[in-house]
């Protein structure tokens, strides 16, 4: 990323492409949105680690309680494709409360899948401004499934990810997690284009936010809850003049 001052047109685009945001499912432009395509082994062991808050920017000077994050192993292909795009399954990781809000509404959890491919070279996401996170190859191209959970019946893999967090300084281990577990078998969405919601807030972040919730034991989400106790989760940014687009669904 530059160290130089963004021109204010930049600075203007930046401000007004954030996530996360208030969806308003009677104000979605509902269109036939290719489905997101998901392969996953169906067992892994993921490795978790907690993730201390960065500090970019001067704008990240704000409170930011980090997040605990589940990562695959090297090698795994964890894919998700998006009509002739694919994207690999960088980490898992959960914000409480959810940081999408739903007609103004909190929901208890918000799970992130985030996914990424890396395109091009040098700047590589053909808007010039470099806000990419860079590598050998060229920049990382963001695309994040969210899904928001609900206390309710337990859910074995997603219970045993939520328990097993802690604010260690070493990774662990959970063993013979099953990721499709982790999300509800409707695939419905609402997708816009934001930023990664945590510093430093990188724009392009394709997201697709699924309509339908999963459920995770109440006393799974209490313990991850128990750890941010001030939440980490980051306020509604404005929407601007971008349009969120929705599948034709029945609101649950």
């Amino acid at each position: 990323m530059s160290l130089t001052a963004p021109a204010p047109s930049a600075v203007g685009t930046a401000l007004q492409s954030q996530s996360p945001v208030d969806i308003r499912p009677q104000a979605t432009d509902v269109s036939a949105l290719s489905p997101p395509r998901l392969r996953h082994p169906a067992r892994l062991a993921l490795r978790l680690r907690f993730e201390r808050p960065k500090r970019h920017r001067p704008d990240c000077a704000r409170a930011e309680e980090g997040s605990v994050k589940a990562e695959p192993p090297p090698g795994q292909d964890c894919l998700m494709s998006v009509g002739d795009t694919t994207y690999h399954l960088e980490d898992i990781h959960w914000h409480t409360p959810s940081e999408h809000t739903v007609g103004g509404v909190a929901f208890p959890m918000e799970q992130h899948l985030k996914y990424a491919r890396t395109i091009g070279d040098g700047d590589g996401d053909g808007d010039g401004d470099g806000d990419g996170d860079a590598t050998a190859a060229g920049v990382k191209e963001y695309a994040v499934l969210a899904v928001f959970v609900h206390p309710g019946d337990p859910n074995g893999s997603l219970d045993r990810l939520l328990e097993s967090a802690r604010r260690s300084e070493d990774p662990w281990d959970v063993p013979d997690v099953e990721i499709d577990t982790l999300l509800p078998p409707c695939t419905e969405s609402y997708r816009y284009l934001g930023s990664t919601t945590t510093c430093p807030y990188t724009t392009g972040v394709r997201w697709t936010v699924l309509t339908h919730p999963v459920q995770a034991s109440a006393a799974a989400l209490e313990h991850y809850r128990s750890l941010f106790p001030e939440g980490n989760a980051r306020e509604v940014q404005p929407l601007g003049k971008r349009r969120i687009a929705g599948d034709s669904h029945r609101w649950w």
